[in-house]
């Protein structure tokens, strides 16, 4: 996805649209084996069509057809602009988990905000003018629209420094929420901290949130309006975002061993809790705004637990025997119990479900992993299986749910994807070393696999199904890890080598790096504010936020 097609001769000089005058027959003929009727520029039958009907064959068309389809002349050109063609193709392009994420982004700036949200970006004219649109139905899907080429116009960023965030001891995480107003922070100092964005552009600290261990993750609910720490000392604590911009404490939900993780479901009324060799707690929402435990699974080895989309299925990955995987539902009185247990013949290291809650990866100690699919009677079907020559390090679904990426230490990334219910291999990427991580961009477009080479490689989904190669990003020392923008027009790199690499997206296919932050002191992570204008970096103790300003 590239929105910076958008532009190419929109507002170049169009001639209006030709009369339609009742020349002689067209002339007919055959080609390719077909029965072809030739048209003249003046007799084109779809023009002739209702504007109705016109505008459902041009939402049927992909991003780069509508581009071109403007320039032709005036009255396409008009038909495209009024109707937001080009923006709602661009968001089509994301699963809508990622739309609501996007859209949260702009549901409160009035006509200031937006004056001071562009003024990095945008000049004044072009600001004004999506000011007067406030009120089209279209206005958030065109606001994202322009947002997103905005910067990808930009061939280079201005780095401006928003804050810096310390602690008393090693950051291990930093998020974002998803309206992008707030970013949390979770330590080996035994806290986590909250942090809002003001009008101004800073970071005002809002909360602390202690526990009597280390803190080894901080994660917001998808409405950016709660959020839930998971501590080594067994606890996972819920705060709550107040009207005033405050944030108090919701609920404590006690372990009796250090936590592995603490994550919201997709409609953000449950957290789901895993105790390493201890249990999985589901914790709801009540309408009172209160948090109550649901539910404990009690399980001697539990490696992780994923509560799907549709909040149907729990699959817990991890059992007594270590070779099965139990998927819970919920009953008619409230509890979670056993609809379908996997049994495996090889140790199981970790898994995944994807997006549509309809297909499930599972990794095992054997170099394989292997590809479930739920049926309608509610039990789980093998569909197929990924080898590897080592162990594998990770299996994710694309955001689509078509395509599955395995990475191993084997130096391979293998892509799968569904075809009329089989999964094929469509991509081997190879790196020189332990392949350590991937992701796929929010648009499922392109994929990026991070590899002990100290090289991050871009791949891109073509017409025909196949990834090709784009671009190879090298740094001086290990990459930790990298991640797409979520309008997936960009990307981090961050290395041991103290430096952290921004990158766009260019209308020929390309990436080009437009910044780069240097530290000396190596970067620990990095991700994206949601609307993909700041840059949080953590190295050590301390967290910076970069604002990314279009540089003249």
């Amino acid at each position: 996805m590239n929105p910076t097609y958008s532009d190419s001769g929109i507002h170049k000089p169009l001639s209006p649209a030709p009369e339609q005058s009742q020349s002689e027959e067209a002339p007919t003929g055959v080609s390719a084996g077909r029965d072809v009727t030739l048209y003249h520029n003046n007799n084109s039958p779809f023009l002739h069509l209702p504007e109705l009907t016109q505008l459902k064959i041009i939402r049927c068309l992909g991003f780069r057809d509508i581009t071109r389809l403007a320039e032709v002349c005036r009255y396409f050109h008009d038909l495209v602009q009024e109707n937001n063609a080009l923006g709602r193709a661009w968001n089509r392009r994301f699963p809508s988990p990622y739309l609501y994420q996007l859209k949260t982004t702009i549901k409160t700036k009035d006509g200031q905000q937006l004056r001071d949200w562009f003024k990095p970006m945008a000049n004044t004219g072009t600001v004004e003018s999506l000011i007067e649109r406030r009120k089209n139905i279209y206005f958030p899907v065109q606001l994202l629209f322009t947002n997103s080429k905005l910067m990808s116009q930009s061939k280079e960023f201005e780095l401006v420094e928003k804050a810096v965030v310390r602690h008393d001891n090693t950051i291990y995480c930093a998020t974002f929420s998803p309206d992008g107003q707030h970013l949390a922070t979770a330590s080996r100092d035994q806290s986590a901290k909250i942090y809002a964005l003001q009008t101004n552009g800073s970071w005002q600290k809002k909360a602390t949130i202690t526990h009597n261990n280390p803190v080894g993750s901080v994660v917001f609910s998808p409405d950016g309006r709660y959020l839930v720490t998971a501590g080594w000392d067994g606890k996972a604590k819920i705060y709550g975002l107040e009207d005033d911009g405050s944030w108090e404490e919701k609920a404590c939900i006690f372990h009796e061993n250090m936590l592995n993780s603490a994550k919201f479901s997709a409609d953000g009324r449950r957290v789901v809790t895993v105790s390493l060799r201890d249990s999985v707690k589901i914790i709801h929402r009540e309408d009172n705004g209160s948090w109550q435990v649901e539910d404990t699974i009690h399980i001697e080895r539990v490696y992780s637990a994923k509560l799907s989309s549709n909040g149907r299925h729990l699959v817990v990955f991890g059992s007594a025997t270590g070779a099965a995987v139990e998927v819970y539902g919920q009953s008619a009185a409230g509890s979670w119990v056993v609809t379908s247990t996997i049994n495996l013949r090889f140790y199981i290291r970790s898994g995944n479900l994807s997006a549509d809650s309809c297909h499930l990866a599972i990794i095992t100690y054997s170099y394989t992993a292997i590809i479930f699919e739920l049926q309608a009677d509610g039990s789980w079907k093998k569909m197929g299986s990924i080898e590897h020559d080592k162990l594998i390090t990770s299996a994710k679904f694309s955001p689509d749910s078509l395509h599955l990426m395995t990475t191993s230490q084997d130096g391979t990334a293998k892509i799968y994807s569904q075809n009329a219910g089989s999964w094929e291999q469509k991509a081997c990427i190879v790196h020189h070393g332990v392949v350590e991580s991937a992701c796929f961009s929010a648009d499922c477009q392109h994929v990026l696999t991070i590899g002990a080479d100290a090289t991050a490689k871009i791949h891109s989904l073509q017409t025909d199904g196949s990834w090709q190669p784009k671009a190879n990003i090298v740094h001086q020392d290990e990459i930790l890890s990298a991640a797409f923008s979520p309008d997936a027009c960009h990307l981090v790199t961050y290395s041991n080598d103290g430096m952290v690499r921004i990158l766009g997206h260019e209308a020929n296919g390309s990436w080009l790096q437009k910044a780069a932050i240097r530290n000396s002191i190596r970067f620990r992570a990095a991700c994206f504010s949601a609307d993909s204008r700041n840059v949080a970096a953590i190295s050590l103790d301390l967290l910076r936020i970069t604002e990314l300003w279009k540089k003249d």
